[in-house]
């Protein structure tokens, strides 16, 4: 099929945008073939729509010049920062409230220090926040939200759980030996005491 039509495009569009597209492509064609595929070499850069004939082609081109499709808004992937601040806003009162921030926490904190994980203790807490009566769908971010909210607000309450700082020891030197000598092996292994 040598005739083509073309769409100048880098981001992806909605689905709303490629089956308007699509529903275009298939009532030009009509009973004859297209095809459509992304631009290769001198095309890149470009969708391409091939068809049977330079009118349907055309008639593509028209359509595409004047839907003004080419600069219709991408899809929104992820949630903006507004929604996310918004998210931990409502959870923090949520758990306020109703005096669950209070579970959730000790929740994670018995957890840890019965030895388990990050993400075991992280999925108590979800537990805690499910039984206490949060949505299914909020559960995860709102124990997220309010161990943050623990961990900024009340740090003492983790310091069994934080890795240990590496302290700083001056490294004896045997005697003849020059600094470029010694290789640096980085700070000692990561140690956390139980008590």
């Amino acid at each position: 099929m040598p005739f083509m039509a073309k769409i100048r495009r880098d981001d992806p569009f909605r689905s709303a945008d490629q089956c308007e597209i699509h529903a275009m492509c298939r009532r030009i064609a009509a009973a004859s073939e297209h095809c459509s595929f992304a631009g290769w070499r001198p095309d890149a850069g470009y969708l391409v729509y091939h068809f049977t004939t330079w009118a349907k082609a055309r008639a593509m081109q028209h359509w595409i010049d004047r839907s003004g499709i080419t600069h219709r808004p991408a899809p929104r992937l992820g949630r903006t920062p507004e929604e996310v601040a918004e998210e931990k806003r409502q959870a923090l009162a949520w758990g306020m409230a109703t005096g669950a921030v209070r579970d959730v926490v000790q929740a994670y904190r018995r957890a840890r220090h019965a030895g388990d994980g990050e993400l075991t203790a992280f999925n108590r807490a979800c537990e805690v926040a499910r039984a206490l009566g949060r949505p299914n769908d909020q559960v995860q971010a709102t124990a997220k939200a309010l161990l943050d909210w623990a961990r900024e607000n009340h740090r003492r309450w983790f310091y069994r759980y934080e890795p240990p700082t590496p302290s700083v020891a001056k490294k004896s030197q045997p005697v003849g030996v020059s600094n470029e000598d010694i290789k640096d092996e980085g700070p000692p292994p990561r140690h956390s005491p139980m008590f």
